[in-house]
């Protein structure tokens, strides 16, 4: 049951393209929690040495789903901001290091190693939009919402000995946007939990007091479907 979640986290090979991108950046970006980043140009790089971005797509229909969560070491999609990539949004204080292809095209042919790193940080990213599109066929909202809430806490949960402390939790709505469901249905679901003794809100973190019992919602949900 274990799955790729949005969030899109440093690669442990990825120092040395830090250092090269801290070496030939032309440009630095300093962003606040909040503020929008302009996706690069079609020949421009954006490396994020700093913090974590939002990265939102654009439908269909001309509305945005939340995507993924970019954390620091990965490159930031290019786009004009008018198709794929529609917006970028710094979910902490944020630092952008900004290098052109070329720059990048030096990098990959100095060794084996350096193509590999680069090729990984796109074969992450498409894996996410393919898995993105099959849960939209065939997951309910129910399914959707207890497996991001069961795999949050199951690959990213701090064990503490009350239960698994989620420090990071995206918001209500930033859930909904990414799982493509109404924000009351996420509310609902986790304001249950808190209610069935499962969950438990500590400040702005959430406590999984009862991760066994969560998974057994989670697997009776899925013999439904």
């Amino acid at each position: 049951m274990q799955e790729f979640l949005p969030y899109i986290e440093l690669d442990a090979n990825i120092e040395a393209f830090r250092a090269f991108c801290l070496q030939n950046c032309y440009r630095k970006e300093l962003v606040h929690k909040g503020e929008h980043v302009v996706p690069p140009e079609n020949d421009v790089c954006g490396f994020l040495h700093k913090g974590c971005l939002k990265v939102f797509f654009s439908t269909e229909n001309g509305s945005e789903r939340l995507m993924w969560f970019l954390e620091d070491g990965n490159l930031i999609p290019t786009g004009s901001g008018k198709s794929f990539c529609k917006r970028l949004v710094a979910d902490v204080d944020s630092e952008i290091l900004y290098i052109t292809f070329d720059d990048i095209y030096q990098f990959v042919l100095q060794s084996k190693e350096n193509f590999f790193t680069i090729v990984e940080q796109y074969q992450k990213r498409q894996l996410l939009c393919i898995q993105g599109q099959l849960k939209e066929i065939e997951e309910s909202s129910s399914v959707k919402i207890l497996k991001f809430l069961y795999q949050s806490a199951a690959l990213y949960g701090k064990k503490t000995k009350n239960g698994i402390l989620i420090e990071n939790l995206p918001s209500r709505v930033d859930i909904a946007s990414h799982i493509g469901v109404h924000r009351s249905n996420v509310t609902r679901y986790i304001s249950n939990l808190e209610k069935d003794g499962i969950f438990e809100k500590v400040g702005k973190k959430l406590l999984v007091k009862d991760l066994d019992k969560l998974q057994e919602l989670l697997e009776a949900e899925l013999e439904k479907e």
